[in-house]
């Protein structure tokens, strides 16, 4: 007997089911290990799953106990300060299709045929993710937490004009730096002075001179000789620079194999022993200063990935199916990463 039409969209809705879930661990190596950045905060164990929950909370601690100096006949200090709130971040959805037609079914009936039509759809679907990603983490800041693309560095790290504008995890930002000036590192001066990173500009016509001191400045600055950074992220010229003006060639040491970076193809220098490469998606003439160990990428591993059931449009000849998924990247230290940047 031929097969007749629901018998085959059957067919080919398991088809495609069965071998996403065949192949979904190794997709989701392949998108995430597509890029650099995602591939160093995986390396770096960034990635942390939540299961549920209408929001990502985390306590931060901003305040202190003072001491007091006393001496015999002095009362004991009292009073209980303020020393905790909390940094709220939305989940933030990512989705990518995969459809086909009445006429496809048609077209591909038999077994080669589907196994065909089966890769090539889910290979769209997950060029798609692997796209979304990779923009998603260099992506613009939103200052008002409302977008529904997936918060990345540039909120954890924003760019100058944007340091103190709106707010990050629900938390207003800080309302004033230090100083702007050239060589001179800025902290937060005011307002919630513990919830900025730290920047520091460096005269562009000088980047050959001053890039190494620059850096080490920076380093330093992040550092505050309690958590260095490790990771440095930059764009290719700048890149490209420290590789052939470093005064200290000892500093430039490439990683060729061993780490997991440079097993899966990317140039990766280090400075001060730390791993330090470039994305096309950098802002050019920036090296931001990362402390992965207050870097979270959060996900909901019930939806990371997952498939849709097909659904069926009773006036069209389409069925589609989406592969989800449900995170968002954060940080509860801001004051652990740094940029440093050439105007």
């Amino acid at each position: 007997m031929a097969t007749t039409l629901p018998t085959l969209s059957r067919t080919i809705d398991n088809a495609f089911m069965t071998t996403w879930y065949e192949i979904r661990a190794e997709a989701i190596d392949n998108i995430l290990n597509a890029t650099v950045v995602w591939a160093a905060l995986m390396a770096a164990g960034c990635m942390k799953t939540q299961v549920g929950s209408k929001f990502i909370t985390r306590s931060i601690r901003y305040g202190t106990t003072d001491a007091t100096e006393i001496a015999r006949g002095d009362q004991l200090p009292v009073g209980e300060n303020e020393l905790e709130t909390m940094a709220i971040w939305r989940w933030k959805y990512i989705a990518s299709q995969v459809q086909r037609s009445f006429f496809d079914d048609q077209e591909n009936n038999g077994p080669a045929k589907i196994k065909d039509l089966v890769g090539m759809k889910l290979k769209a679907a997950r060029d798609g993710l692997e796209a979304k990603y990779e923009t998603s983490v260099l992506g613009a800041i939103d200052t008002a937490e409302t977008a529904t693309r997936m918060q990345g560095l540039n909120d954890i790290i924003p760019l100058v004009g944007d340091r103190l504008t709106g707010t990050y995890g629900g938390i207003t930002r800080p309302s004033a730096y230090s100083s702007s000036a050239a060589g001179v590192v800025a902290t937060p001066s005011a307002g919630n002075t513990w919830w900025g990173a730290k920047y520091l500009a460096g005269t562009l016509a000088n980047i050959e001179d001053d890039l190494i001191d620059d850096m080490k400045k920076m380093y330093n600055a992040v550092q505050y000789n309690q958590a260095a950074p490790n990771l440095i992220l930059t764009d290719q010229t700048t890149f490209e620079l420290y590789e052939t003006f470093a005064l200290d060639l000892s500093q430039i040491v490439k990683d060729s194999s061993g780490s997991q970076l440079a097993d899966l193809g990317f140039d990766v220098l280090r400075f001060k022993g730390k791993p330090m490469v470039w994305t096309p998606n950098a802002t050019a003439n920036h090296l931001l200063f990362l402390n992965t160990d207050f870097i979270e990428v959060v996900y909901d591993p019930t939806i990371w990935f997952q498939m849709t059931d097909w659904k069926a449009n009773p006036l069209e000849t389409f069925r589609i199916a989406h592969i989800m998924c449900v995170a968002n990247m954060i940080s509860d230290q801001l004051r652990r990463h740094g940029r440093l940047y050439y105007a």
